[in-house]
Order: structure tokens, then sequence, then C-alpha cells
């Protein structure tokens, strides 16, 4: 169609055509650009989707709703919603806003994230007591006392009575003092005092069988890390050693046992130890696990304490 026309005459058709694009653009971006309202999360870009989640977290803090929490989520239609969270609380963190931070931290959390790095922005502080004044006892002023009189008669002197002799001791038969007699049922504890601190870092303070139960849903070893003023210290990582196994964990990922607590499940039979990895620490030894729990209660369990030694 173009073909036909003139070389002159071409110019001012591409010249048209070029101006009719440029003003159609400009209307659409500049004088009446499109709006767009109620849109989907899942249609939002990147940069709003960070901008929602974070707004998704601030809500979880005020309203503690993990149900609405992980919904709102789900809507954003993101890869992995729990590694996003997590690199939002990173990035916020670095950047230095605090209360979206914490708040990120709770919801990642919550949601399942172990990360030690979330430990400290979801622990509570515990409470230090304050100092009571104690009152000043008040001087009591010293009032004089007149001098009693005593009368300058003597009293009649009192009559002695006759004593009687003290009678015979009569022979009487003694018995032994009474001793306690160990129960037959009655096991020594396992720990009965700590383990001297010696050089260590962390020393073992209880090692505690706590025998075969119905209430547990495997074999554990429980552990609990405390200061030097018997509080717990979370983010302490553990290691075990049983049969065929060397792993590590970390304590304070369970706070509502306990903010220096952690377990380790057992799935094999066999002799453990347990330290403290940082610095150096007591080993707790010869944590045994078999098959001689009975039936209605088939799973053991162990309690091991390690206290941080004051320098």
């Amino acid at each position: 169609m173009l073909a036909g026309l003139k070389p002159g005459h071409l110019v001012f058709v591409v010249v048209g055509i070029a101006i009719g694009l440029g003003l159609g653009l400009l209307i659409t971006w500049q004088l009446w650009p499109v709006e767009y309202y109620d849109t989907d999360p899942v249609d939002l870009r990147s940069e709003h989707k960070d901008d929602y989640v974070v707004m998704i977290a601030a809500a979880y803090a005020q309203d503690g709703d993990l149900g609405m929490a992980s919904l709102r989520l789900g809507e954003l239609g993101l890869e992995d919603a729990k590694q996003s969270v997590l690199g939002l609380f990173q990035r916020y963190g670095e950047a230095g806003y605090a209360e979206e931070t914490r708040s990120l931290a709770l919801l990642a959390y919550d949601l399942g994230v172990t990360d030690v790095s979330l430990l400290p922005y979801i622990e509570q502080p515990t409470a230090t007591p304050e100092p009571t004044a104690t009152l000043e006892p008040t001087p009591t002023e010293q009032v004089e006392t007149p001098p009693t009189v005593t009368p300058t008669e003597a009293p009649p002197e009192a009559s002695p009575t006759p004593t009687e002799p003290p009678a015979e001791p009569t022979a009487t038969a003694t018995t032994p003092p009474l001793t306690a007699t160990p129960s037959a049922t009655a096991t020594p504890e396992d720990t009965p005092t700590p383990l001297p601190a010696g050089d260590f870092d962390y020393q073992l303070v209880e090692r505690s069988d706590l025998g075969c139960s119905s209430e547990r849903d495997g074999d554990y070893i429980l552990v609990y890390v405390q200061d030097e003023n018997e509080r717990g210290v979370g983010g302490v990582e553990i290691l075990v050693t049983g049969p065929d196994v060397e792993d590590s964990f970390f304590t304070g990922l369970k706070p509502e046992v306990d903010s220096g607590f952690a377990d380790f499940l057992v799935t094999a039979s066999g002799s453990y130890s347990v330290e403290v990895v940082a610095g150096s620490s007591h080993v707790a030894e010869a944590l045994t696990f078999g098959d001689d729990c009975p039936g209605e209660s088939p799973h053991r369990a162990w309690r091991i304490v390690f206290r941080r030694v004051s320098e």
C-alpha cells in the first residue's frame, strides 16, 4: 500500500505515525495513567510483596493469629514463604529497623524457621529484682529510771525444809537409737553432687535417668544450659555422640519449655555422650538406651544440666 506513495508523502506518513505513538504514550503514562484497584496480592511486584510481608508480620505481632498470617502469605504466591520472611528479617536487621526486625523474627520463628539469629529477638528478658531500700533503725531516747528504794529491814529467814535423800538409781535396760534402714526399692541418685568445675567453662550439674514413660513419643536426651545464676541460656551449641551418629543442635528453640532447653531424639540403641561445644565442657557419658522398657511405657529419657562457670 505504501509502495505507491511518493517519497515525500512517505515521509509524512512515517512522521504522522511517530507523532501518534508519542501522543498515545504521553496520554497513557502521564495524563491519564491506568490505575489499579482491588489488585490481588499475587499480582503485586516483588518489592510490593516484600512490603506486604512486613505488614503481615506487624499485624501478627499485634493479634498473634498465626492462621491468618499464613493465609495472607499464601495469597502472595511465594515459592518459599518461610525463606522470604527470614530473608526480610535479615535485610531489615542489617538496615537497623528494630521494630520490623522483631516482628519478622517472631513470625519466622512461629512458622517453624530454626535459625539461631532469631533467638535474641524472641526471647523475653528476665526481669532482675530491684533492690529494696532498708529502713534505718531510728534511735530511741533513753529515759533515766529513778533509783529503786530497797527496804532496810531484812526479810525473815525461811525455815529450812528437810530434803529427802536421793533415790537410789534403778537399773533400766537401755535401747540403742533407732536407725533408718534403706528401702529395698530405693535407688541411689545418678549424680548426687555436681562434678567439680575445675578448668571447664561448663560444669555438669545433673545427669539423671528419667526412666521409662508413655508420655513421650520417643527416646530423648533433654539438655538444659544455665548461666551462673541458673537462668536458661539460648543459642548454645550442643554436641551429641552415639552409635554411628555425631550431631549438633542448639538450645533456645523451645522457649515455652525453658530458654536454655534443647532435646535430641534418639533413634538407635546404645550409649550416648553429650557436651557443650563452645569453650570447654564436662561430658555427660554413658547415656544408655535399649529395649528394656515395658510395652506400656516404651520410651526412656535422660535429663542433662550444664551450668556456665563464672570467671
